[in-house]
């Protein structure tokens, strides 16, 4: 029932799992996508991607039963731990004990500011394990906590991580795409099997790395702006470019000063959001802000 290193479960090892389970009569939630990575070699794996070193405060979000929270708090010089589970935050603090700090929370609804700090700004290394139904969600709150945060190692479904890396001219480039690469460096690092997690998913899962761009390539003041004009470009795929804006009641334009903007920053009116790379979104919004501006 023990790891003979620590005295403690081990969180994975099946045959424990379902111990740990039945002693807190806990079962998983297919609908919160409560899957728990039970391979080793993947938590190294991980581990190493992340560039973690004895020196890094980690964020962990979704740590489960622990699997990579141990491994995190030997190598990491702090580890705190975000879990919204009650049951598995019992479970985390009997398989991890003191090492890490354990914290009951929701990730959509955490305040970074007070949650990150005492650690300087741009040091925090974190590590995430998103359920499949909050993905999106979860990094984009996680993208307001950027200057705080060096880089993001995150494990998801292998379709949203392919979204998340996907180059202009991809069908699978998206809004997701645009807000992420416009604050991170993305790559898909490797795929996950459905057989390293039990249950075992129906789908292939693959772990993505975030590196936080310094400087951000998107001003501060200009960030409402620039969410925006990508909202409203993918907000109906179906359409062109200007016909999307024009219609996007979150930015007041109308055909003719849609058409107009697009213009301004040499694009064809019948270009479609997907094409755009992020230094084009940032002109959109750039000369949109000009406009407001001028306006009397």
């Amino acid at each position: 029932m023990c790891d003979p290193e620590g005295g403690r479960p081990d969180p994975t090892s099946r045959s424990q799992l379902r111990a740990l389970f039945r002693a807190h009569d806990f079962r998983p939630r297919r609908s919160l996508g409560q899957t728990f990575l039970t391979d080793a070699n993947i938590v190294r794996k991980i581990v190493s991607a992340s560039g973690i070193g004895p020196d890094d405060p980690v964020l962990e979000i979704g740590p489960g039963t622990g699997a990579m929270t141990r491994a995190l708090v030997s190598a990491a010089r702090r580890v705190l731990a975000i879990e919204v589970d009650p049951t598995l935050v019992t479970i985390l603090r009997e398989t991890v004990g003191e090492a890490a700090e354990v914290i009951r929370a929701d990730v959509l609804e955490v305040d970074w500011p007070s949650l990150l700090q005492g650690e300087g700004a741009g040091e925090w290394k974190v590590v995430a394990n998103l359920p499949y139904a909050i993905t999106g969600p979860a990094i984009l709150k996680l993208l307001e906590a950027q200057d705080w945060i060096e880089r993001l190692t995150i494990m998801v479904q292998l379709e949203v991580a392919e979204r998340l890396v996907a180059a202009p001219g991809s069908k699978t480039r998206g809004l997701l795409s645009v807000l992420v690469q416009a604050a991170c460096d993305a790559k898909l690092l490797f795929r996950v099997p459905p057989t390293c997690f039990w249950p075992t998913p129906k789908v292939d899962s693959a772990v993505i790395s975030l590196t936080v761009r310094r400087p951000p390539l998107v001003p501060p003041s200009l960030l409402s702006t620039f969410r925006r004009i990508v909202r409203g470009a993918f907000g109906t795929r179906r359409k062109t470019l200007a016909n999307s804006l024009a219609h996007f009641p979150d930015l007041p334009l109308g055909k003719e000063a849609a058409h107009g903007l697009v213009a301004a920053c040499g694009l064809a009116p019948e270009r479609r959001a997907e094409t755009l790379t992020v230094d084009e979104f940032l002109c959109l919004a750039q000369r949109y802000a000009d406009r407001a501006e001028a306006r009397p």
